[in-house]
């Protein structure tokens, strides 16, 4: 394994990289910023509300629950909200920042490598990717988790491939734990990443030690590790493990053994540069040997696993996408530096076939190989989406996120009338409207199998009593004088949210309450006429609804 350089090397290359890091990062900060106020994502919800608890409370409070998951996540936040006043644009400002750093980050990286060529090329496709804008608008705790094991995996390769003294071999240990145990802490499907690090590092190891003897031993040790792994986890606990790596909730049930989700997802947005991975591999091996290797191994092993778990979402992978683009800006520094000279014997060859034309032959080749270069630009359509999650509009079969602000005219004053309030969103009735009461949800109720085993047992994230059944949604319509149904327009009619048998009890017992078409929200309301109530006695173990008009912070 090469050495990348000396220390003295890495310190001028670092201080060449300080101005193109800082100005990807401003170039970055004010792209994510985009539109950063645009309707939320469910899960956003859970960090705004316990940033709001904290700030009231000193704990992650949502209503009478606690959410203690991305804690530092909330704490950030909170920090937020604090400086800039409570709003989903400065619920989204940490995340902006912490991804803002992930381009300079990999510029730093790559150009110690690889040259500045790459780093561009790596820097700037991974900065317009739908994918870092993705977690850069999401107030949730990925971009964190990337960044974290982002500077981990350079620590790796640092360690390995770099001149230090002893002091910062250590520094970089420190580094590499530290930023895969903050991973690991805010999302543990960051264990299938460490996994593609070891891919790497314990054959980088291996060739590393002095002599043959000692390659034997170490293959002996690992052999022996893996022996007392499986004798200290035992048989029921392997069965653990494996069931957590397949074990989905149920929205992710359709992908669960569709093992070429993340392929698709790739084909679909880099077709030309995902089908010419393999070549752009190579390219980037004979120009930079060891990082092309070690982002090769990693990213392989990590989609694979991925491939092959049983939840299945792009922000799941998140945490390892930068370690493609690296791959593909190496590789396509190498294309490009041989670019000038494929230009002028393409541009020839076509000036040939073109004779007829005379004196313009030469201008239309040139014309015909500009337009064949931007199609294979265009033809790419990662720019697509991008440009579709800041502007918040839904590309292909995506669905819209609901508007809750847009249906607040009409649902806030019916949430003050009605003795009860139920739904599918019990977050977005929190924030929006500060009325929740009992949340319909099989997804959220499967989620918590451990805890809840009954209708009406409470979420501990809100103190909230979740349903999962048709009978139990008739129970409260039927038990309470009246009420309000909410939920997203994209749930409606799919399975394990909306479906058909709750569809058909709404529209029996209830009235559609008309919403603007630009909420993609659905609402129901029912009251005393709508429907044969059940007797008192039958109603005696419900939850006892807040006072009507009683709006909760």
């Amino acid at each position: 394994m090469e050495r990348v350089g000396t220390a003295a090397e890495t310190r001028e290359s670092a201080g060449g990289s300080f101005r193109p890091a800082l100005f990807l990062f401003g170039a970055s900060l004010a792209f994510y910023a985009i539109n950063l106020d645009r309707p939320e994502i469910h899960d956003e919800l859970h960090h705004v509300l316990a940033a709001r608890g904290l700030l009231e409370t000193g704990e992650p409070r949502i209503a009478e629950g606690l959410y203690w998951r991305g804690y530092l996540v909330t704490r950030l936040v909170a920090f937020s909200f604090a400086l800039f006043g409570e709003g989903l644009w400065s619920a989204r400002l940490p995340s902006v920042l912490v991804a803002a750093l992930l381009p300079p980050l990999l510029f730093f990286w790559v150009r110690r490598a690889a040259g500045p060529l790459a780093a561009w090329l790596a820097a700037g496709l991974y900065a317009v990717s739908p994918f870092a804008v993705e977690i850069a608008q999401f107030a949730r705790f990925y971009a964190l988790q990337t960044l974290a094991f982002t500077l981990a995996a350079w620590a790796v390769w640092s360690s390995f491939c770099e001149a230090a003294t002893l002091g910062g071999r250590l520094a970089r240990a420190a580094i590499a734990f530290g930023g895969l145990a903050l991973a690991f802490e805010l999302q543990p499907v960051t264990a299938i990443g460490v996994l593609g690090l070891a891919a790497w590092a314990v054959p980088a190891l291996l060739l590393r030690l002095p002599d043959r003897r000692s390659r034997v031993l170490f293959a002996i040790g690992l052999v022996l590790a893996g022996l007392v792994f499986l004798l200290f986890f035992g048989e029921e606990r392997l069965r653990w493990l494996w069931r957590l790596y397949r074990e989905v909730p149920l929205f992710n049930v359709p992908y669960k053994d569709q093992f070429w989700f993340y392929y698709v997802w790739y084909l679909m947005l880099y077709p030309t540069l995902w089908t010419l991975l393999a070549p752009c591999t190579l390219l980037a091996l004979s120009r930079a040997p060891a990082l092309a290797s070690f982002a090769a191994a990693t990213f392989a092993v990590t989609f694979l696993l991925s491939s092959f778990a049983g939840s299945k979402g792009l922000r799941y992978l998140a945490y390892a996408q930068p370690l493609l683009f690296v791959l593909w800006g190496i590789g396509l520094a190498r294309v490009v530096e041989h670019l000038p000279a494929l230009w002028q014997k393409g541009r020839k060859a076509l000036a040939e076939v073109l004779a007829g034309l005379g004196p313009r032959a030469d201008a239309a080749a040139r014309v015909l190989l500009a337009a064949a270069a931007v199609h294979v630009l265009l033809v790419n359509p990662f720019w697509l989406r991008t440009i579709g999650l800041l502007a918040a509009i839904p590309i292909g079969p995506e669905i819209p996120d609901p508007d809750w602000r847009r249906a607040a005219a009409v649902l806030r004053p019916l949430l003050a009338e009605v003795a009860v309030v139920t739904g599918t969103d019990d977050l977005a009735n929190l924030y929006y409207f500060g009325r929740h009461d009992v949340l319909y949800s099989p997804t959220k109720f499967h989620e918590l199998y451990d805890v809840v085993f009954r209708d009406f047992d409470r979420d501990p994230r809100t103190g909230r009593p979740v349903i999962a059944t048709p009978a139990a949604l008739e129970r409260v319509i039927r038990c309470y004088p009246s009420g309000l149904f909410a939920t997203a327009e994209g749930h409606w009619g799919k399975r394990f949210f909306v479906d058909e048998p709750i569809i058909a009890l709404l529209e029996r017992t209830a009235e559609r309450v008309p919403l603007p078409p630009g909420s993609h929200v659905r609402a129901y309301r029912w009251s005393e006429s709508s429907r044969p109530s059940l007797p008192a006695e039958a109603c005696r173990d419900l939850p006892r609804p807040r006072p009507a008009g009683n709006p909760e912070k």
